[in-house]
């Protein structure tokens, strides 16, 4: 379990000091280049149902495990810290904590010198942002860290928690970059359109399926933050679990709903998409 905390450590280091790098040549760029190549494939070799979507999802999640455990696995052979800095590194690229303290800072600062922070906003929600007053821009950043906090870091770190007990270091890393592949196959294909209704269904229920676990024990997570930050602990728990089914998602509001308790300020409510409102508890 030492060769565990170290990885993990290590990861977060990593992401404190470097942050999310950018760039055509990000390991998820790469990756997301990689499934569109995938899915024209499986599109003219087994069709654009259900089936030819679990194919590329199996495809591409299971290529990626294998290639980060084989990685990890040939350093070790090589010399024990080897392998410990590949995993390491490898956990590190499938998290984004600096980034959503970056992108949550970039829309706190202007408000508090009383300027909109809308375009702020905008980066990191897909929600309509150019009417919103200053409560709705804090809400929306709020609501985006709940969310993200599951998808962009607790999820990644649990499988690789799961991952190590299953195969140690090689599974660590196997077991975040399948999570983190999961996760972009569902940005990539996970629509309720007509091009990804069958083609995209598995990702988008793999997706679901896999953060279940995560977003649960992130509502721990934050309630325990909440305690060492001298904030409402104890609402947090009681709101997330109050709450926790008042989103469509399965897994986004135990994050929000405790982040609301924690802080003690209400979230939800109407949410313009694309000029239409939606209702929101």
């Amino acid at each position: 379990m030492t060769m565990l905390f170290a990885v993990i450590v290590l990861a977060f280091v990593l992401d404190a000091l470097l942050g999310d790098p950018h760039g055509r040549f990000h390991p998820v760029a790469l990756f997301g280049s990689a499934a569109a190549e995938v899915e024209r494939f499986c599109r003219a070799s087994a069709g654009d149902g259900v089936g030819s979507g679990l194919i590329g999802w199996l495809l591409m999640t299971g290529s990626t495990a294998a290639g980060a455990w084989a990685l990890v696995r040939l350093l070790l052979a090589v010399h024990p810290c080897a392998g410990l800095f590949a995993a390491a590194g490898i956990v590190y690229l499938t998290i984004a904590l600096r980034s959503l303290v970056s992108h949550a800072e970039a829309i706190r600062r202007p408000l508090l010198r009383g300027e909109p922070a809308r375009r702020a906003l905008s980066m990191i929600v897909s929600r309509d942002t150019a009417a919103l007053g200053e409560s709705e821009i804090v809400r929306g950043g709020i609501e985006s860290l709940g969310e993200n906090l599951i998808d962009a870091v607790n999820s990644a770190v649990f499988f690789a928690v799961l991952g190590f007990l299953f195969g140690g270091l090689p599974g660590a890393a196997a077991g975040a970059v399948f999570l983190r592949a999961a996760n972009t196959l569902d940005a990539c294909w996970g629509y309720r359109n007509a091009r990804y209704l069958h083609f995209g269904r598995i990702a988008a229920r793999a997706d679901d399926v896999l953060h279940f676990v995560p977003a649960r024990l992130t509502l721990f997570a934050v309630a325990l933050g909440a305690l060492f930050c001298g904030m409402r602990s104890g609402a947090a728990l009681r709101d997330g679990i109050r709450h926790r089914n008042d989103h469509p998602s399965p897994n986004s509001c135990w994050g929000m709903a405790a982040f609301a308790g924690a802080l003690g300020v209400r979230l939800g409510g109407p949410t313009v998409y694309g000029g239409e409102a939606e209702a929101y508890p």
